[in-house]
């Protein structure tokens, strides 16, 4: 819930950004690489694992939050260029994706991924981009500390296979853009800590489908 919560935000804040839009390309832009930073925030993917947790005000029930295989903060850095006169433009992108949760026991349990993606995006409108492209999540690690069980720790390592990404952009302005994307992966677990295996947390060779919806916001640098 927290990050459908998170993404619902940013795209209705940015969304009322809209009626400034311009095109998403300037002169200076065209036939160039324009390096871009983005923030966002997916939800999606099996339960990797789930962790009590307590309200913000530290009084009331607990409550639960799963660790999961295609959640979490999104954040990236790339280029992009105009292919031409074409409508089309590549955009290559090496991103950090993680999905962390802090229990009431001590626990941390987070499930970070470093993916490297390639997407090309077909110029519809002026203003509106649509893409398809290929992602491939390196170093995919799942972690887990808990304070009060020391021999229960462990880092658990993850391969993936090579995901499709589906996604659409709309420019706020030729600088800034907001994105929706749905993304389509699965990882297996590599290799683990026996204390995890032991404590049934993960087995070996255990497939998480990690497929998962996001929203970003991405600003582009001339």
């Amino acid at each position: 819930m927290r990050h459908f919560r998170a993404m619902v935000a940013c795209a209705l804040s940015l969304a009322a950004a809209s009626s400034f839009a311009d095109g998403f390309d300037t002169a200076s832009s065209r036939n160039s690489w324009r390096p871009f930073v983005g923030l966002g925030f997916t939800s999606g993917g099996d339960k990797i694992a789930r962790i009590n947790l307590v309200p913000v005000s530290g009084s009331g029930p607990t409550y639960q939050e799963d660790v999961s295989s295609g959640g979490g903060i999104d954040l990236r850095l790339g280029f992009s260029r105009r292919l031409g006169e074409l409508p089309l433009t590549l955009q290559l992108t090496g991103a950090y994706h993680n999905d962390q949760v802090n229990g009431i026991r001590g626990e941390k349990a987070r499930f970070r991924r470093l993916p490297l993606e390639a997407t090309v995006l077909w110029h519809a409108t002026d203003r509106t981009r649509i893409g398809f492209g290929v992602r491939k999540a390196t170093h995919a690690v799942f972690k887990f500390d808990n304070t009060a069980c020391t021999s229960c720790n462990g880092t658990a390592h993850f391969k993936s296979n090579v995901g499709a990404i589906l996604e659409a952009e709309y420019a706020l302005t030729p600088s800034w853009g907001l994105k929706a994307r749905y993304v389509v992966e699965s990882y297996r677990v590599k290799n683990a800590p026996q204390a995890l295996l032991d404590g049934g947390l993960l087995t070996l060779e255990e497939k998480f489908e990690a497929n998962h919806l996001g929203v970003m916001s991405v600003w582009y640098f001339d």
